[in-house]
């Protein structure tokens, strides 16, 4: 009876994705090398494995702190991160993808569903009631800077308050107060942006003088909306630093320039300059080429930095080219001298010549005998 094994490749990140490891997912979106998009032997994410697992946090992290991330990426069965978490019943998954700009209308290599259709398919009916609200408000306003705390509606009402009322109207709202001798069912449908709606959009605007201003989004002007893709914060604030530096005259940009001369350095050929060979070959390359070479002062390495007290100017570093071995080398054991950290009896100039005149004579009578041979 034969056995089969089936190995999963996963990466680390996954790995803390599916189970729920924040501080792991923190800690390596600092990682320069790291591929958020990497799949393993199923196609499966790093997101697509956070949001059927139900991890809001580590699929909201995901989304904002990580550039690059492809929220579309699909498993070999053609499933998107936002198709999982809908199967799954993952409402605040759902709710994150699809504010993240997650295509709802994205369908599946096999059934052809959607991932609402997927929800409501795997019975999961309050997150497809969840994204029929997303979908019919697609836009919440309330995350922008220019919203309004005023009730649009309120002017309406007072107008319609203040109108006269008939006879039936005014019998009507004068029963209405006698709940106890009459029993009218008065009862009202919550009417769309009404009051109470009206006072959850203020209460989690960014106007709203209940929220944190270390709650302040970085984008306020773009507020998120439904199927439109949101970058990373790492790229908002690149792309606001590049409109910054636009806006600034030329007098702003040359200071700013200057305040930051230090990530540039400037490398000045001298004449005489007592080098190693390669010197006066990279020097004239220089001058041939462009008298000024600019590099990145957190790319070029500390020994290139380092000026020295004896040797002014650029280190150049030496290299040292030597012919690989053979594939059946093998190096030499040295053996090491039990005496050779302990002190030695120093050998005085007398012992050491009375030594060679003993070899001397020696040699002397030992020199017949080999003649003779």
């Amino acid at each position: 009876m034969s056995r089969r094994f089936v190995f999963v490749f996963q990466s680390g990140l996954i790995v803390a994705c599916y189970n729920g490891y924040v501080d792991v997912v923190i800690a390596l979106s600092q990682c320069p090398y790291l591929d958020v998009n990497w799949q393993d032997n199923e196609g499966n994410t790093a997101l697509i494995t956070a949001a059927q697992a139900g991890h809001a946090i580590i699929s909201n992290y995901l989304l904002n702190y990580f550039p690059g991330l492809d929220i579309e990426r699909r498993n070999c069965h053609g499933f998107t991160a936002l198709m999982k978490a809908a199967m799954q019943g993952r409402a605040e998954c759902v709710r994150s993808i699809m504010l993240a700009g997650g295509d709802i209308q994205a369908r599946d290599f096999g059934r052809k569903m959607t991932p609402k259709e997927w929800a409501l398919f795997t019975g999961r009916y309050e997150t497809a009631r969840l994204m029929s609200r997303l979908m019919s408000n697609p836009c919440p306003e309330q995350f922008c800077d220019s919203f309004s705390l005023e009730w649009p509606l309120l002017e309406e009402l007072v107008a319609q308050a203040q109108e006269p009322k008939t006879c039936k109207q005014r019998l009507i709202n004068l029963l209405s107060c006698c709940p106890y001798r009459f029993y009218i069912n008065n009862k009202v449908k919550p009417m769309e942006d009404g009051v109470l709606e009206h006072m959850v959009r203020i209460t989690t605007g960014l106007s709203s003088p209940l929220i944190a201003t270390a709650c302040r989004t970085v984008c306020p002007s773009s507020p998120p909306c439904i199927g439109k893709r949101r970058h990373a914060v790492q790229e908002i604030l690149k792309r606001q630093r590049l409109a910054e530096l636009k806006r600034l005259g030329p007098e702003r940009l040359n200071n700013y320039k200057k305040l930051f001369q230090n990530s540039r350095i400037l490398l000045i050929p001298r004449e005489k300059d007592r080098r190693a060979s390669l010197q006066p070959q990279l020097l004239n390359n220089m001058a041939a080429a462009s008298t000024v070479a600019i590099r990145r002062a957190s790319l070029l390495p500390l020994h290139m930095l380092r000026r020295s007290s004896v040797r002014p100017g650029l280190v150049v570093p030496k290299v040292r080219l030597c012919k690989a071995p053979a594939p059946s080398y093998k190096p030499e054991k040295l053996r090491r001298n039990s005496n050779q950290n302990q002190l030695q009896i120093p050998k005085w100039d007398y012992k050491m010549k009375k030594i060679e005149r003993m070899q001397e004579e020696e040699r002397q009578r030992l020199l017949p005998l080999i003649r003779r041979r």
